[in-house]
């Protein structure tokens, strides 16, 4: 469990509030993690299919894998920060300094915890689709329902850094304390979903393979749109907003700690 301790700073915002919130990212270490999460995977994609061509695709695909599955796990890990900084009062994108970089397997266990609150609310919809192949009224019902219960479960699981904060009877109590003020949460998440869809298809529309090679190279391909779809203004606007976003889930925290009740 972390620990949120009572802010060293002043919260009053100067700023207009929503100018405030919109300029988050706007710090020294903002601007160079948004650089980072823009211009590194188009720069690594780039170096690594230099290799690819002298070594092959099979050699060097695994690593291809292992290291964009890194640049996600940070890019996660920092978002989280940015939620645990925000939920003591933070105003503006934390610094990271050399003691603070995480090692691999904390970036792996962030991405896992992540991908635990994403399962929690989409299960429903995901088995739904997996035993009737159709996108209908029920696809969408369910869908919305898993967005709704997502901002919690995210909170939940990033302050208290444990898959046991994932219980739904957990999450639903909470909701239920902070309902009002909760749903003023939600179309932000509903907007990052309907970027992060149009992203995803562009990057997963491909045939479906006939043989090995032309397997691999739609591995290729798909690699190759993960690495570029940072530099899509799709991709932009996410990445930006997803930091806005994490800010705003940390202050929600802050602002309804009381009722909430955590004991964080």
């Amino acid at each position: 469990m972390k620990i949120i301790e009572e802010p060293q700073l002043e919260v009053q915002r100067k700023l207009p509030w929503l100018i405030d919130v919109l300029l988050y990212p706007i710090s020294v270490s903002g601007v160079i993690h948004l650089a980072i999460f823009l211009f590194l995977p188009p720069l690594v994609w780039g170096f690594l299919s230099r290799f690819a061509q002298t070594g092959g695709i099979i050699i060097f695909g695994p690593l291809f894998v292992g290291v964009y599955l890194l640049l996600v796990g940070y890019m996660l890990y920092y978002i989280c920060l940015c939620i645990f900084d925000s939920a003591k009062g933070g105003r503006r994108a934390p610094d990271i300094t050399s003691l603070d970089l995480p090692n691999a397997g904390e970036i792996i266990s962030q991405l896992f915890l992540i991908l635990g609150a994403i399962a929690i609310c989409f299960w429903p919809v995901a088995l739904y689709y997996v035993f009737t192949k159709k996108i209908d009224l029920v696809f969408w019902v369910l869908s919305a329902c898993g967005i709704f219960f997502l901002p919690m479960a995210l909170l939940a699981g990033i302050l208290f850094d444990a898959t046991h904060a994932l219980n739904p009877l957990f999450i639903i109590g909470s909701i239920s304390r902070t309902f009002l003020p909760y749903c003023g949460l939600v179309p932000l998440f509903c907007v990052l979903g309907g970027l992060l869809a149009v992203i995803v298809s562009k990057i997963f529309y491909v045939r479906s393979p006939q043989t090995l090679e032309h397997a691999i190279v739609q591995i290729i391909m798909v690699l190759n749109r993960l690495f570029m779809a940072t530099l899509t203004y799709p991709g932009m606007v996410f990445i930006y907003l997803a930091m806005v976003t994490a800010h705003l889930l940390g202050w929600f925290y802050w602002w309804h700690k009381d009722e909430l009740d955590w004991g964080l």
